[in-house]
């Protein structure tokens, strides 16, 4: 532990007056990493400071490639192409296409998705939706090249040479083949899942259950039921949490999904009152209720 003076410029009848005072530090190890946390804050959090039950993820990259898989607006509905009697097509126009000529083009409805960016994210829920195009099952599994070369997503869009250039100029990080979308994954088109701001001094989480795909600046955690997804949102709220995070983020800059694991937050169980109380709070809380920091504050020192 050390100390340091902190000095704080107050405005009075002086021209120039600071504040000096003492903050005392602490050495914490948080998921493999050193930080220094104020006195105040370690104390608060230190029955909360451990492994967590849950594991936060970054989102997908659907904004990434210039735009190439998001799409503007709303998809259409539209008819099948000639020799299809198979409904479930739609007219969407991307991003990349509308700075690059291509206009609107047919596509498999399977084949978009929707999502939400950061900024998307509130307290308790998500304010604003996206599509985007994305060569996948429902499932979050990548389409086979044989399988990609059947689909009207590949003969409107993706056989187009200029698409494919912009797709390989694009990050390869996580990526295996060219039309593959970084994290796009299982557990990202889960139907329930507590999603958080990347650019924050704290956590802003959201649940999110229409299994709405998260992009990379949100994270977020997969959760297995609504109740659970109540409860983690409301686990993430404590004030004892978030005072760490608001001495930490400004390291690194962002609230990253590995700031998770620094806290002891357990496995919802349904049997547990403590556990109840926090999803019903959670539940308030994306109804627009307020926030009752200091019910979760006590709950979340509770033990089943």
């Amino acid at each position: 532990m050390f100390a340091y003076f902190e000095a704080r410029r107050r405005c009075g009848q002086l021209p120039v007056c600071m504040e000096v005072r003492r903050v005392e530090m602490i050495a914490a190890r948080l998921g493999g990493r050193m930080y220094w946390l104020s006195k105040e804050a370690y104390d608060a959090a230190r029955g909360l400071l451990g492994a967590s039950a849950y594991r936060g993820r970054e989102g997908v990259s659907f904004g990434a490639a210039k735009g190439v898989w998001l799409v503007e607006g709303e998809p259409s509905p539209a008819d099948p192409p000639p020799g299809r009697r198979r409904r479930g097509y739609v007219l969407v126009e991307t991003r990349w296409g509308r700075e690059n000529g291509v206009g609107p083009f047919l596509v498999e409805e399977d084949f978009v998705f929707r999502g939400f960016l950061g900024r998307d994210v509130e307290v308790g829920r998500v304010a604003r939706y996206r599509y985007f195009l994305a060569p996948y099952r429902r499932d979050g599994t990548p389409l086979t090249p044989p399988e990609l070369r059947k689909t009207w997503l590949w003969r409107s869009y993706l056989s187009n040479e200029s698409v494919q250039r912009a797709l390989l100029g694009a990050s390869r990080h996580g990526r295996r083949e060219w039309w593959h979308i970084e994290r796009m994954r299982p557990e990202a088109v889960s139907r329930f899942k507590v999603a958080w701001r990347d650019v924050a001094d704290r956590f802003v989480p959201a649940v999110e259950a229409t299994g709405a795909v998260p992009e990379h600046s949100a994270h977020y955690a997969a959760v297995e039921s609504l109740e659970e997804a109540y409860y983690l949102l409301a686990f993430l709220l404590a004030p004892q949490i978030n005072a760490v995070v608001r001495e930490i983020s400004p390291w690194v800059g962002h609230v990253e999904p590995g700031f998770l694991s620094y806290f002891s937050i357990p496995k919802y169980r349904p049997d547990c009152p403590a556990h109840r109380r926090l999803a019903e709070a959670g539940r308030e809380i994306g109804k627009g209720g307020a926030d009752p920091e200091k019910e979760i504050e006590r709950l979340v020192k509770e033990r089943c």
